[in-house]
């Protein structure tokens, strides 16, 4: 919001903003998963929070357009330390993957919810103060929060490699790859979301500039509007997590999966060619609380056939073809935000959306079989 409102960027700056973050994921999402499943998985997701809490704090504080590039490569490595790490860490510590499944998407639903009070909260503190305080105000919760899991964490059932790191770090990257190049469902989980990752950036990017284009309440704060809307996109979320926790276990991830991203691109639609604040909005709830809701369910997928030793690593693998498809789509569809239109850019990842569904279909007919494989 505030890069839109206060920094003004243009919409191919905006995108080139989310691309840089996901070139620096793209960079060391693998890395950073091998040293969770080499050394500490909680050590990991540590720093993940301090690193994010600085880089949040700084995109508040600075405006020189290469100061923001730097505070966005911050928060993708940051992110890096934690994907795949927090799982693996509470899969370990349950016991089995199956075991988990139901606490993950209980999980995520809370993370939901509590993000709801963070975004009412945060935008209420923006209203009332400014962005830059809101922001600064995140970073220091996150490095605070990330100081009280290095004392009050526990990792029980995790044994740090006592070979050579170098030759534990090559051995672990490769068996992460041999598990998802080896595993069809995993194949296809990739493919999807390399489609899902072309779609979503510029989405992720130009939602609010299209917001404001098509016109935005002048007698209440910007703020205020977008943090609203962004709460009531997250209980969506919540609740389609809330059926997913029921009707999503084992095989019937792959059609819920699918259905998220084909009414993710949908939602799209409205959002793009509808210039009336009331269906837009709706088209911006919609998309994001579907959205949201794809990540748990790639989670659980993931963890169906990702071996423990190896389990950080995989799950990175997944954020690795999101990332890579975030960067060429981010780059491609901003050139079209700004030679042609935000409409237009955002049609194209309706069409990226729905491959990513017909992709993600595909897994329907190789995961029973897969998953025999994955038994031991």
């Amino acid at each position: 919001m505030r890069l839109v409102t206060e920094v003004e960027l243009s919409p191919f700056q905006l995108v080139a903003l989310g691309t840089v973050m996901e070139l620096s994921i793209l960079t060391m999402e693998i890395p950073t998963g091998v040293v969770a499943d080499v050394y500490s998985r909680k050590w990991s997701i540590v720093v993940s929070f301090l690193v994010m809490g600085s880089a949040f704090a700084m995109s508040g504080l600075v405006e020189p357009y290469w100061l923001l590039i730097v505070s966005q490569v911050l928060i993708g490595f940051g992110n890096t330390f934690e994907t795949g790490a927090e799982t693996a860490w509470i899969t370990s510590e349950v016991g089995s993957a199956a075991a988990v499944e139901g606490v993950i998407l209980r999980r995520a639903r809370l993370e939901l919810v509590a993000s709801v009070v963070g975004i009412v909260g945060f935008s209420a503190l923006a209203a009332l103060t400014s962005l830059t305080f809101s922001l600064v105000t995140i970073g220091l919760i996150f490095a605070g929060w990330g100081f009280a899991l290095a004392v009050l964490m526990g990792e029980t059932n995790f044994v740090r490699s006592d070979g050579d790191g170098w030759t534990e770090f090559v051995g672990m990257l490769m068996a992460g790859f041999g598990q998802t190049k080896r595993v069809k469902s995993l194949r296809f989980l990739v493919l999807a979301l390399f489609c899902f990752g072309l779609a979503k950036e510029a989405i992720d990017r130009l939602d609010v500039q299209r917001l404001v284009d098509v016109g935005l309440p002048s007698d209440i704060d910007e703020v205020v509007v977008i943090g609203a809307l962004t709460a009531v996109k997250l209980l969506l979320a919540s609740l389609l997590l809330l059926v997913a926790t029921r009707r999503a276990a084992g095989r019937g991830v792959v059609p819920a999966l699918a259905l998220l991203l084909a009414g993710s691109g949908l939602a799209i639609v409205l959002l793009a060619h509808v210039d009336l604040l009331v269906i837009a909005g709706l088209g911006l709830i919609l998309q994001g609380g579907f959205g949201f809701a794809i990540e748990p369910l790639v989670t659980t997928w993931t963890n169906t056939f990702a071996a423990d030793e190896s389990r950080a690593t995989v799950h990175s693998f997944m954020g690795q073809a999101e990332a890579f498809g975030e960067i060429l789509g981010g780059l491609a569809l901003g050139v079209v935000a700004e030679l042609w239109s935000i409409p237009t850019a955002m049609t194209i990842s309706v069409l990226l959306m729905l491959a990513g569904a017909a992709t993600a279909l595909r897994a329907r007919a190789t995961w029973s079989a897969d998953v025999a494989g994955a038994q031991p």
